[in-house]
């Protein structure tokens, strides 16, 4: 239940910061992982930039993420190199949330949520100053505010059409960026909700949403996302048949699982495929 309420508190903000153009130009670069080598770093503010480097978490490991973000801010400019103590402080942060106390709550109504977004901004100022804060969760914090008022006003209005206008009354007096950080956040959910459909409603749907060119690129990342699952099931049935040959010792067991990988995956998806392994605590070479 715990990670269930904490993605509710954080959807909305995380939405706003993972909000990707789909037909933005590539630049290749080596701090980048290879799920990324078709986007540009996000350098739009230093929440996105960390969470862009954050998120190759499960290609690589930590510290080679760390590693990658190093090296690409010393090769910033003086004036707009970002303050790496703080993505430091910034990771704890995000490991700590996993700990967040949830206590014994039995159910999601406003009341709960608003205890666990009192909890999640106390966790915040432990690791960053009221200034570092703004930075960092200013629009994730204020939108995460605009749902709890969304929740106030249906349990207030129960008329539809009443509902309705209270809501666009809200709205109407956000400021530019967090009016767009709304619709950013409702794209993204219903790009995620037309995964349930069947591949060609699927494809209207976002087609709708965003457009042909948009819409014809995330149809090429499911196929490519679904080959590679069907890649790593074969893999890892093979692999488990491998650890299981009893005519094999430790040493003969990995070097053959090891060359199954190197048969089965490019050497970009070897990295992803070790990491996997890595975070499941499955036998690696």
């Amino acid at each position: 239940m715990k990670k269930t309420v904490l993605s509710l508190l954080c959807i909305v903000g995380v939405a706003c910061a993972v909000y990707f153009n789909l037909d933005a130009s590539s630049e290749i670069t080596e701090v980048q992982v290879q799920s990324q080598r078709d986007t540009n770093i996000d350098k739009d503010s230093a929440r996105e930039t960390f969470d862009y480097f954050l998120a190759g978490l499960g290609e690589e490991d930590l510290m080679t993420l760390q590693a990658n973000f190093l090296r690409f801010n010393q090769e910033q400019a003086e004036g707009y190199q970002l303050d790496e103590d703080l993505f430091k402080r910034f990771i704890e942060y995000r490991a700590a949330l996993a700990d967040l106390e949830s206590g014994t709550f039995q159910s999601l109504d406003l009341n709960v949520l608003q205890q666990l977004d009192d909890q999640l901004l106390a966790l915040q100022l432990r690791y960053f100053s009221i200034a570092e804060q703004q930075t960092l969760f200013a629009n994730e914090n204020a939108m995460r505010q605009l749902a709890f008022t969304q929740l106030r006003l249906k349990e207030q209005f129960k008329d539809k059409e009443t509902y309705q206008q209270a809501w666009q009354q809200e709205l109407d007096q956000l400021s530019p960026d967090l009016q767009q950080g709304y619709r950013n956040a409702s794209l993204l959910t219903e790009l995620h909700d037309t995964q349930a459909l069947d591949d060609q409603d699927r494809y209207l749907q976002q087609q709708a949403l965003v457009g042909t060119a948009a819409a014809d690129r995330l149809e090429q990342l499911r196929l490519e996302r679904k080959a590679f699952q069907h890649k790593l099931d074969n893999y890892l049935a093979q692999r488990a048949d491998i650890a299981a040959d009893l005519t094999l010792d430790a040493d003969a067991q990995l070097i053959a699982i090891d060359e199954l990988r190197r048969q089965t995956f490019s050497a970009n998806q070897q990295r992803r495929v070790r990491a996997l392994e890595s975070m499941e605590n499955l036998p690696k070479s």
